[in-house]
């Protein structure tokens, strides 16, 4: 067997055995189920976790540059001194401080704090804004089945119609047009059927997938009652100025533009004197009792006197990189004010959105009431219209009441709130 292949197939088995140690969904499957998994699942938050450790990391390497040093120096060789070829050995321990360096250490060292905090930052927008992505997909399968029923009731009803002017047809009492609009109608309403039945599935697998789990197959969802939702609009000054001080890819970037500034000033002090300590102990040459001894000590200061625009040209990247962070800032800060600019004007009209909602809902409890007073009057055929009309306003109400919930859990996040805070405190079963 070949290696690679031998190699997929070890790849293949692993797969499997991950999938296979994977526990079953709940059923039914509920939002504070989908809340309490692990952020990790989202490659996003994965992706700001890398950029953290990214920061860490190059932090704690600038403190080990920062601190003492101790190594072993060893050399074999030969010199010429007085005409004369001389073992020239070393065998010696090395220690090293550095002193001072007018800030240059101490300056990138809090540009990588800052940068260090502002991924951390990043993994929380990241965090909820996963929470967010379930939330919505989630949402997107109660919506799917509450529409397939709609969906089914019309196209049952559309295909009863047709088939009693069918049968008038045949006896003359309906006109071709008559039984070509109708037929118009079926086959528009099966259409619609089929697509609902379509998106049962597909807003399935699209949860599935955005909870890291495609392979588990997603039945029964409970509808959330959130009732930890605000009640009250405050104006929209109170939502931006949260916004610009409080959300979590903002305050990022305010931290990512000042960690450019703090490398400005390091590369600045490039071009400074650096003073530091060294001592070496042990075999320092050849000749100890004639020349260097058993140990030496020195503070040495090196002073750049000309490096050809080196630290020019560091200091103007490291400018262009704060102007990037800069112009990065203001799109953020920019996109948010946009986001809860819009966000407030929709949540501005819900109360108006209810009322509608609500008037849906009467006409369609009245209307079943009249149609059916008329069928069995014999005044009418059927009443199958209105009890389309009573799931088409159930599906208004269940519409308008999770996209209250989503928008607010929206505006909580471009206002730096946590998401978990509006966990439904209970489910119902649908």
């Amino acid at each position: 067997m070949k290696p690679t292949l031998f190699a997929t197939l070890l790849l293949s088995a692993s797969f499997a055995l991950q999938a296979a140690d994977k526990p079953p969904l709940p059923v039914p499957l509920t939002l504070d189920y989908l809340f309490s998994l692990p952020a990790e699942m989202s490659p996003r938050v994965l992706a700001s976790q890398a950029q953290q450790y990214k920061a860490l990391a190059s932090q704690a390497e600038n403190q080990a540059k920062d601190n003492l040093a101790i190594g072993f120096q060893a050399r074999l060789g030969q010199r010429e001194f007085n005409n004369e070829k001389q073992n020239h050995h070393l065998a010696a321990l090395h220690f090293g401080l550095p002193l001072y360096d007018f800030g240059q250490t101490a300056k990138l060292n809090q540009a990588w704090l800052m940068e260090g905090e502002a991924r951390a930052a990043q993994i929380k927008a990241a965090e909820n804004e996963f929470r967010l992505i379930l939330m919505q997909a989630y949402f997107n399968v109660l919506l799917a089945d509450l529409n397939f029923r709609v969906e089914n009731e019309a196209m049952a009803i559309a295909f009863v119609t047709l088939d009693k002017v069918r049968e008038d047809h045949l006896l003359g009492r309906v006109s071709d047009v008559k039984l070509y609009e109708h037929e118009k109608d079926y086959q528009q309403a099966f259409v619609k059927r089929q697509a609902a039945q379509a998106d049962l599935r597909r807003s399935r697998m699209l949860l599935a997938n955005a909870m890291g789990r495609s392979d588990a197959v997603v039945s029964r969802v409970s509808l959330p009652a959130f009732n930890l939702l605000p009640t009250q609009l405050k104006s929209i000054e109170h939502y931006l100025e949260l916004a610009l001080t409080q959300n979590a890819e903002i305050n990022a970037a305010k931290q990512l533009e000042q960690a450019s500034q703090y490398r400005i000033q390091s590369a600045r002090a490039a071009n400074k004197p650096t003073v530091r300590a060294d001592a070496w102990v042990g075999q320092l040459s050849s000749y100890p009792e004639v020349r260097e001894g058993h140990w030496h000590a020195e503070i040495s200061l090196s002073m750049p006197l000309f490096d050809s625009g080196l630290t020019k040209s560091q200091i103007d990247q490291q400018r262009a990189q704060a102007l990037q962070a800069k112009a990065e800032l203001n799109a953020i800060e920019q996109r948010w004010r946009e986001q809860v600019t819009n966000l407030y004007f929709q949540l501005s009209l819900l109360n108006v959105e209810q009322q509608a909602v609500e008037a849906s809902q009467t006409f369609a409890v009245f209307n079943m009431d009249y149609k059916r007073a008329l069928y069995e009057n014999e005044q009418q055929s059927d009443f199958g219209d209105a009890l389309v009309s009573i799931s088409q306003a159930d599906y208004d109400a269940l519409a308008f009441e999770l996209k209250r919930a989503l928008l607010w859990a929206q505006m909580l996040f471009a206002t730096g709130g946590d998401l978990v805070s509006i966990m439904p405190a209970q489910n119902k079963n649908d």
